[in-house]
């Protein structure tokens, strides 16, 4: 049985989380219900490790206001739904501030994704193993890194905003190991590159019995 390709998704999509929902096929590329957009994140949070709770309203709210602070485009995407096509440059784009392994084109850099091994450490699994990856204290020195890099460029707005990506994402793709939870170099490889979840939430997504899902193995 072939495995499906994945969906098409635009550069405009700077997200590596929304990337990989879309490309899935779990959210359309140019239009979200902020309703669907929520449940959808909601659901595939859950699949994580602990099942994580991501707050609804705060999904809300960062969809409403995702593509632009105007009133015109608070209303656009309170009526017809947020638009995962163009939120680059928008309210919630760190500009070259953040991890930069995404260019503008949204293609990876190498170099960058192999930089986020110099803030992590080998780490004891669950099951006796042993892994690179990157604890809540280890992001925290990368996010300090990526900002103070950005040098004179930098908003002090784009530090607090990294607080909702890496964080979080140690909240959903996070593994528990034997010294806490932490984030897998290989899977957050596999995010950026082959824009897919983590084989264990996949497969729990689809035990769900989810149209949507795509487990990989």
């Amino acid at each position: 049985m072939s495995t499906p390709l994945p969906h098409k998704v635009s550069p405009g999509n700077p997200c590596p989380f929304l990337r990989m929902l879309v490309a899935q096929g779990l959210l359309d590329d140019r239009r979200a219900s902020i309703g669907d957009a929520t449940e959808v994140i909601e659901r595939v949070a859950a699949t994580g490790e602990g099942a994580p709770q991501l707050p609804g309203i705060a999904i809300r709210l960062i969809a409403l206001l995702a593509n632009g602070l105007g009133p015109a485009s608070l209303l656009d995407n309170g009526i017809h739904g947020v638009k995962l096509n163009q939120l680059r440059d928008g309210p919630f784009d760190k500009r070259g501030a953040g991890s930069r392994i995404l260019d503008k084109r949204a293609r990876v850099r190498p170099a960058e994704l192999e930089r986020l091994r110099e803030f992590a450490s080998l780490k004891a699994t669950a099951g006796g193993g042993r892994e690179w990856g990157l604890d809540a204290a280890e992001l925290q020195a990368m996010m300090d890194a990526n900002y103070a890099r950005a040098g004179a460029t930098r908003r002090v707005v784009d530090r607090q905003l990294m607080e909702g990506e890496w964080p979080i994402l140690l909240q959903v793709m996070g593994k528990e190991g034997r010294d806490g939870r932490y984030l897998s170099l290989r899977e957050v490889r596999a995010l950026f590159e082959a824009r897919r979840l983590p084989a264990r939430m996949a497969r729990r997504l689809c035990t769900r019995a989810w149209p949507g899902c795509r487990a990989r193995r």
